[in-house]
């Protein structure tokens, strides 16, 4: 059976190892030693329009499963103002300045005053809820996919209640959070510590951490 991977940089293997045959051990390289022929079109940057777009435009000719990653809805852009917030939950507060479409952020007063006055989380949630509903209709009535979860990869977003827990890799987490949780620095890149802002979120995972993303992908569906 085939595995579909959607989502952004932590989906696509951002800062992965590369094997000596020169693939890049990330989730799909994992997945596959474990049986699975993996199509990954988790590309890094993206923002969740693009990777419903991604969706929408793929023919799902075989059957298959899919994995959805679910990346911060920071980075999409604000109506009327036409930029994101950010790429994600920590750069608001420690690393502001580092933007994803604005040139010298530090001087944008429209963008200041968006901080100040404007910026609310349930915003976001509910962006998110809307997002899943969307994709979860058009996965539901694919005759061809035969399974899929959803997976948040930096923002630790709540399930909505229209979505079995099955459906979930990490119910009211993230993979950021998963492997934040298991206190072991090498499954992100370079390390973590307490002074480095990238633990709030950033950091990608290591091979080691894509290993542990992989394995648990692989126990939902090989049953299935």
């Amino acid at each position: 059976m085939i595995i579909n991977l959607f989502g952004d940089s932590f989906i696509y293997g951002s800062c992965a190892d590369q094997h000596e045959d020169g693939r890049k051990m990330n989730i799909d390289y994992w997945l596959s030693e474990e049986g699975w022929s993996v199509s990954n079109y988790g590309y890094a940057g993206s923002n969740n329009t693009e990777v419903l777009t991604t969706i929408k435009q793929n023919p799902f000719v075989d059957e298959c499963f899919c994995v959805v990653g679910v990346t911060s809805f920071l980075r999409e852009n604000l109506p009327w103002l036409d930029f994101a917030s950010s790429w994600g939950r920590n750069i608001l507060q420690d690393d502001k300045y580092d933007h994803p479409n604005l040139i010298e952020p530090q001087n944008n007063k429209l963008w200041e005053d968006f901080l100040i006055y404007c910026y609310d989380d349930e915003y976001f949630n509910t962006l998110y809820k809307i997002w899943v509903l969307k994709v979860k209709h058009i996965l539901d009535n694919t005759p061809n996919v035969k399974g899929y979860v959803f997976v948040n990869t930096v923002e630790s977003y709540k399930k909505p209640d229209f979505v079995k827990k099955e459906n979930y890799l990490y119910t009211d987490s993230s993979i950021t959070d998963m492997l934040l949780n298991k206190k072991d620095s090498e499954l992100f890149e370079g390390g973590l510590d307490e002074t480095n802002p990238f633990v709030k979120g950033r950091a990608h995972p290591s091979t080691k951490g894509y290993k542990i993303v992989s394995e648990d992908i692989h126990d939902i569906f090989h049953t299935q």
